[in-house]
């Protein structure tokens, strides 16, 4: 009977003891679950502010993103103030209208007529060809030199008499007294460069040089 005895008080509390080994394993269920529910909430959660080492590393590049801008627009070329300034204050030089009329030896005729080889009289100014010395006519120092200065002025007449013509202001070239040096042009081509090839004048050298002998 005492056996007997035993083994039930044993069952009854075997029976006993299962209800709390199954109430121990609840708080391993709710921390579970607390770390699931942690993870889905830092996954879904907003960004917070940023920590000193985020800032660092998003301002650093910042800084290179910077740096490429200001390289590319350095690479752009630009014009320097200073050669705005020198571009803008150089004069244009100055261009007469062109002339298809016809021309005349400056007689009776006062406008659009021939001096001499090298000097004509245009749109009301006394104009010198820049580029070339010609025979003088009337301050001639030997016979020679005059026959040669009035065929240049004669063959001048002719060429001009050609077509139009277009004035160009020559600067830095000095010219007779009274006679602005001009580039005399048709089609962008030295009308005195022509009576150079034809042997009625040279290149101007800066001043008018002895034809007789």
């Amino acid at each position: 009977m005492a056996k007997t005895a035993g083994r039930r008080k044993k069952r009854a509390g075997s029976k006993r003891a299962a209800p709390a080994r199954r109430g121990g394993m609840a708080h391993w269920y709710v921390l579970g679950a607390a770390v699931v529910g942690g993870i889905l909430y830092l996954d879904n959660r907003l960004p917070g502010p940023e920590t000193p080492a985020t800032a660092i590393r998003t301002a650093s590049i910042e800084r290179k993103e910077k740096t490429v801008e200001r390289e590319a627009v350095l690479a752009r070329p630009k014009q320097r103030p200073a050669e705005k300034a020198v571009e803008q204050a150089l004069p244009m030089p100055e261009k007469l209208p062109a002339f298809s009329g016809k021309w005349f030896i400056c007689t009776t005729q006062t406008d659009y007529c021939v001096l001499d080889g090298s000097t004509i009289l245009y749109a009301g100014r006394k104009v010198r060809l820049a580029d070339v010395d010609t025979p003088a006519i009337a301050e001639a120092r030997c016979d020679a030199e005059r026959l040669r200065g009035g065929d240049a002025k004669l063959r001048l007449r002719e060429i001009l008499n050609e077509g139009d013509v277009t004035l160009v202001a020559k600067g830095g070239v000095s010219g007779k007294a009274g006679a602005a040096p001009y580039l005399v042009l048709r089609g962008g081509q030295s009308v005195g460069q022509q009576l150079v090839k034809e042997g009625l004048a040279r290149p101007w050298t800066g001043k008018h040089q002895s034809w007789c002998g």
